[in-house]
């Protein structure tokens, strides 16, 4: 039942509408385009957010939390260690900016 009047609302919707020009005078009375969109306006916000996120991990790790010795840490399972936590940080920025970037809908 659901499908059938699914298609005859949607043939239905094909066919225009008489309007006298109504449409017409309504596209002419709206006001001009805005300035053309920046396409590169919103990677370039998120992936400035995301270097600054990197930065901000690194500089607020403690002195003996080298970005490095992180990662060594990290693959020898030595999860809690300052500079782990700091290149976990860094890492989790990145991988947030990247979802953000792959989810974008253009």
């Amino acid at each position: 039942m659901t499908d059938r009047l699914d298609e005859i609302l949607r043939n239905d919707a094909q066919h225009a509408l008489p309007d006298a020009g109504f449409s017409a005078r309504v596209m002419r009375a709206l006001p001009a385009p805005a300035l053309r969109s920046r396409r590169w306006l919103q990677p370039a916000l998120i992936l400035g957010s995301a270097l600054a996120g990197c930065l901000l991990a690194v500089l607020l790790a403690p002195a003996e939390a080298g970005i490095t010795q992180g990662f060594a840490d990290l693959m020898h399972l030595k999860l809690f260690t300052p500079a782990a936590i700091a290149g976990l940080a860094m890492a989790a920025a990145l991988l947030v900016s990247a979802v953000v970037l792959a989810a974008e809908a253009d």
